[in-house]
């Protein structure tokens, strides 16, 4: 390889590493904001009036239905 070449390779390095620096550094600032904008003042495991906790309705969840899901060995035979 050429200095030339080199030199090219080297600039084209630099030019993307600046670009991934700028980037990341907007999307970092993007997400904070949305953060600040997203997260309660008060206590996250509040729960609400209807007792749906503050960080679901935070989050944009609808409970539903209460399910409860228990884990066990045990098989149903019909």
């Amino acid at each position: 390889m050429t200095t030339g070449e080199i030199l090219v390779i080297a600039a084209a390095a630099a030019v993307f590493v600046i670009i991934n620096i700028i980037m990341w550094t907007m999307i970092a600032k993007k997400e904070k904001k949305i953060r600040e904008r997203t997260t309660p003042p008060h206590d996250i495991n509040e729960t609400l009036p209807d007792g749906v906790m503050e960080a679901a309705a935070v989050a944009g969840f609808k409970l539903i239905e209460n399910t409860v899901i228990i884990h066990t060995n045990e098989r149903i035979i019909p």
